[in-house]
């Protein structure tokens, strides 16, 4: 493969696959050097950047898109006046695909959710003070 191959490859997994440098690397069989320069050369975090914005701009039209379809079909009932079948079917099919644009746009919020890095239980610390730092807790008895 060809180094232009490989910086093609390589670029389509940073940006669409959404892969690490590491495990392009590897799986390349490419330097972490060369993975770097080709980032920071051909702007590969813009590119990215982009990507994402555009289908999540896209996936907020169609569903706009979509709206307008069923608040015009709604209105021609409401006017009693006959939709023409292609809208129809067209409002079908969008509605078909409003799932995978939902799971879409919900794995885009869960990657910018801070994800939490460990919290400490009351029982956990109880465990660390008892086993680790030797301290016991004895329960307090009010009568005494």
């Amino acid at each position: 493969m060809t180094k232009y191959n490989q910086q093609t490859q390589a670029e389509h997994m940073y940006i669409y696959d959404k892969k690490s440098l590491a495990e392009i690397g590897l799986e390349l069989g490419l330097s972490r050097r060369i993975l770097f320069y080709w980032k920071k050369e051909y702007n590969w975090d813009k590119k990215r950047f982009d990507a994402e914005h555009t289908k999540y701009q896209f996936s907020e039209e169609l569903l706009e898109f979509a709206r307008k379809m069923m608040n015009k079909i709604s209105t021609d009932i409401d006017k009693n006046q006959k939709t023409p079948p292609p809208e129809i079917y067209s409002l079908i099919n969008i509605l078909k695909e409003i799932p995978l644009v939902k799971q879409y746009t919900d794995s885009l919020q869960q990657e910018q959710t801070p994800k939490p890095t460990g919290c400490l239980t009351p029982d956990f610390v109880q465990m660390i003070e008892r086993e680790i730092l030797g301290i016991n807790h004895f329960p307090i008895n009010d009568k005494i």
